[in-house]
């Protein structure tokens, strides 16, 4: 073997080690709920110096959907953290992954369209987002307090069902998370009775310390008739407007339709929530 043979193996040495290293965003961890009595997993992602800085505590933000959205939040998180805009500081991302996404994310059991029609034979479904919630906010939290350094500040993140979700927990139990984003949320949902119900939820209460952003897609749709954006529209325009201290931002999205939306929506909602 030549010298110029063995000089290109040194070379070229480092580049195949390095093309055979894993690169690793997160750990998936599963547990038991007694709540909803069967076995959930999350995918967990920790700040970059978790370990190397055994001291300092970090927020987390509970992520639903997050076998479709872990990712991109991850690279959203770095890349805003990065250079001269920095909005979010490092923190622990929890990817809840799903089981009954219907089950967990409406609060009511409905049999009623997008339409707000309900058709003929058609069954009820869903209404278990108080099981979720207590799930989310009992057992898996406590499972997250316990293992890692957090504190104490969470944030909530969801999008279409899991939007729904998002703003009922901000309208039933403000106190759970400190910030909530809303992408898109299915505010038609069950002929939009969150939305006839979320004025007497807000009345008389003070949100001092807590955040909301909601993100819509406004790109209506032609090929059926659809009560969504009348129900966000009117729970942007006169439902939240009554919500006495409350840090809101909202933004809509007129090219992006409902299954596009998501990413950009928590791009923004981030951006906005957390500028200086």
């Amino acid at each position: 073997m030549s010298r110029t043979h063995i000089l290109l193996i040194f070379l070229l040495l480092p580049l195949t080690l390095r093309s055979q290293e894993d690169i690793c965003i997160g750990k998936e961890r599963s547990l038991y709920s007694a709540t909803l009595q069967e076995e959930r997993s999350y995918w967990i992602h920790l700040p970059e110096l978790y370990d190397a800085d055994t001291i300092r505590r970090y927020p987390v933000v509970y992520l639903l959907d997050g076998d479709s959205f872990f990712h991109s939040l991850v690279g959203i998180r770095k890349t805003l953290a990065s250079g001269k805009g920095k909005y979010l500081s490092p923190c622990i991302i929890v990817g809840v992954l799903n089981t009954d996404r219907t089950r967990d994310f409406t609060p009511t059991a409905s049999a009623a369209g997008r339409d707000g029609k309900i058709a003929v034979g058609a069954v009820p479904q869903g209404g278990g987002s108080e099981a979720f919630c207590k799930f989310l906010t009992e057992e898996l939290r406590a499972v997250i307090d316990s293992t890692y350094r957090t504190s104490g500040w969470n944030m909530l993140i969801g999008h279409s069902y899991a939007g729904l979700f998002t703003l009922d927990t901000f309208l039933r139990h403000t106190e759970l998370f400190d910030t909530y984003l809303a992408v898109d949320p299915s505010l038609w949902w069950d002929q939009g009775r969150l939305v006839r119900e979320a004025k007497r939820w807000i009345e008389g209460r003070d949100f001092k310390g807590k955040s909301l952003y909601v993100g819509v897609a406004s790109k209506k749709r032609t090929d059926r008739v659809d009560i969504h954006l009348d129900k966000v529209s009117c729970f942007l325009s006169e439902v939240l407007p009554q919500a006495e201290n409350l840090r809101f931002f909202s933004k809509s999205f007129p090219d992006e339709n409902h299954g596009t939306v998501a990413i950009p929506g928590i791009y923004d909602g981030i951006k906005q929530l957390f500028g200086k």
